[in-house]
């Protein structure tokens, strides 16, 4: 597939807010592919449902027939041979969509640039395919503090999923951009569009 506009990936570890950052990429033209709402939504697929029913047991699956992702996640993140099973079952499908989004992305005259957005771009060697990385960083005692006002998660489980991810520092090291996420909206704002900028100059 030829590459009219650039491909980008941006990542970081939980609660760093690189969705938010992935939202004003958005806001100044760029398309934004979200892995992580992309894997709920093929969560709810009856095939993968039957599938990690089949791999994780009945205790995963809710009396309506959805997934529990409450007791999925106490078992994979505890677990890293079962999360790379329901990685196994998740991730291609995801990447699969993943493609088609790019390949339609590339044919709309208002889209400047293309974002994928994953918190796994690292472990899953997504990092192969886009032209420049994105990391959003903040400090881990500010990511732990947004994600339980935000999901209500335990310190304790938001650590174990930290764990299951790639070190910050070594996803910083690998970044062809860093942008820091411990100030205000206005300041990752200001950092956004600065990166924006710098990577459709050196596309061109």
């Amino acid at each position: 597939m030829s590459r009219r506009k650039p491909l980008i990936g941006i990542t970081g570890i939980i609660g760093s807010g690189k969705s938010t950052a992935a939202n004003l990429f958005r806001k100044l033209g760029a398309a934004v592919f979200d892995a992580d709402q992309i894997a709920r939504e093929i969560t709810k697929q009856a095939d993968v449902l039957q599938q990690i029913r089949q791999t994780f047991g009945d205790e995963v699956i809710d009396k309506n027939g959805n997934l529990n992702r409450q007791k999925m996640a106490a078992k994979v993140f505890s677990h890293p041979e079962l999360l790379k099973k329901l990685n196994g079952i998740i991730h291609p499908r995801v990447r699969r969509q993943m493609w088609r989004f790019v390949e339609k992305m590339q044919q709309d005259q208002a889209v400047k640039m293309i974002l994928i957005d994953s918190p796994l771009i690292y472990e899953t060697d997504l990092h192969r395919f886009p032209d420049k990385i994105v990391v959003v960083s903040a400090s881990t005692e500010n990511c732990i503090s947004r994600v339980m006002k935000r999901n209500g998660m335990t310190r304790d489980a938001i650590l174990r999923r930290m764990e299951q991810q790639i070190q910050l520092s070594e996803k910083r090291n690998r970044a062809d951009f860093v942008i820091e996420n411990d100030g205000d909206l206005n300041r990752l704002a200001g950092q956004v569009k600065n990166v924006f900028k710098n990577i459709l100059q050196q596309w061109r």
